[in-house]
């Protein structure tokens, strides 16, 4: 007899545990009613996003043939790939060799080669694109 008292005894005291464990389920919201109002936000209240200022990376040119150097239309299109073209006159101080140049460089094209695999494409073709709206052929 004893046996049974107590598995009636955990019975009710597991219905107990699940009837208050459950308890929180049956004061959830009623989203029956859809509101159709939109919410305005304050700007105020939000606050401000500040554009994190990018680092460029470098690609150093001897000349500025196909670069479009200080045309603003192709330095857009280098600054969303996050790179700017530097010329470097032949005796500048810097790089004591060509070679060092290269590498850094080929460095630079390879970071920019992961960032954005068409991005030798994409820049010849919009430095096409801006060379034909500015009308600026010289370089």
């Amino acid at each position: 007899m004893g046996e049974k008292q107590t598995c009636v005894n955990r019975a009710l005291l597991t219905g107990i545990l699940v009837f208050f464990l459950s308890f929180p389920a049956f004061s959830q919201i009623d989203y029956s009613k859809k509101s159709t109002e939109k919410v305005k936000r304050n700007p105020e209240l939000l606050p401000d996003k500040k554009e994190k200022e990018r680092r460029l990376l470098t690609i150093y040119t001897k000349d500025t043939k196909d670069i479009l150097y200080g045309n603003p239309c192709m330095d857009a299109v280098t600054d969303r790939f996050g790179f700017e073209y530097v010329v470097m006159p032949k005796n500048a101080p810097g790089f004591s060799s060509g070679g060092q140049r290269f590498f850094h460089n080929l460095g630079v094209k390879t970071l920019l080669f992961f960032r954005n695999p068409f991005w030798g494409i994409i820049t010849k073709k919009e430095a096409k694109a801006c060379r034909q709206k500015t009308g600026d052929y010289a370089g």
